[in-house]
């Protein structure tokens, strides 16, 4: 008679619950050590851990190649700058060695054209003996000039003090209307005596 280790049972038999599944694959041993109601919760777990770890190394993976690409954010002040270009543009309280500024004003507007004025003003403190003033306005031609005397007219406007007039001194100023057609507008370009106008 064999000798018995476990409950009157045979030392070379197998308890039913230590076999081997009908798969014949041997049963994880973690899995086996956990009670059978606490076996869902576990999935469940494991399964959040998963997921888990797979965002993490996405989030890593973007994080190392620099993520996606982002837009530069630039301000209005920026926008504007980039707008005005180089520095022959029209830039208003600019200050100048010679005092001159000049200040445009719309008169009238049409469905064909329009009317303006330019006032060349002294605010130096020395006369300034001739000045002459170029611009441009988008989409527009000048047509007519008085005032000033004409250099050129059509896309840029170029008039210069008439020949034999007194110096400039400061205080004084002139005014010249020209008349355009196209678009109304103010000047994107401008020059007074080679250098970039002082708008006021």
């Amino acid at each position: 008679m064999g000798r018995h280790t476990r409950l009157g049972q045979p030392e070379d038999e197998v308890p039913p619950d230590e076999a081997e599944p009908p798969s014949g694959r041997p049963r994880p041993k973690m899995l086996s050590m956990v009670p059978v109601p606490l076996l869902p919760i576990v999935a469940l777990v494991l399964a959040v851990g998963v997921v888990s770890y797979a965002m993490s190394t996405q989030q890593i993976s973007l994080n190392f190649a620099g993520g996606a690409p982002q837009q530069p954010q630039t301000s209005a002040k920026e926008n504007q700058v980039s707008q005005r270009g180089p520095g022959d543009r029209a830039s208003r309280d600019a200050r100048r060695a010679d005092g001159l500024v000049v200040g445009f004003r719309m008169v009238k507007r049409s469905s064909t054209g329009f009317r303006f004025t330019a006032t060349v003003a002294n605010r130096g403190q020395r006369a300034v003996p001739e000045w002459a003033l170029a611009f441009k306005i988008p989409n527009a031609s000048i047509v007519s000039v008085s005032g000033a005397t004409v250099v050129r007219t059509g896309e840029v406007g170029w008039v210069r003090s008439p020949a034999g007039a007194p110096a400039l001194t400061p205080g004084q100023s002139v005014k010249i209307v020209f008349a355009a057609t196209g678009a109304a507008g103010g000047p994107t370009t401008c020059k007074m005596n080679s250098l970039p106008c002082a708008r006021v």
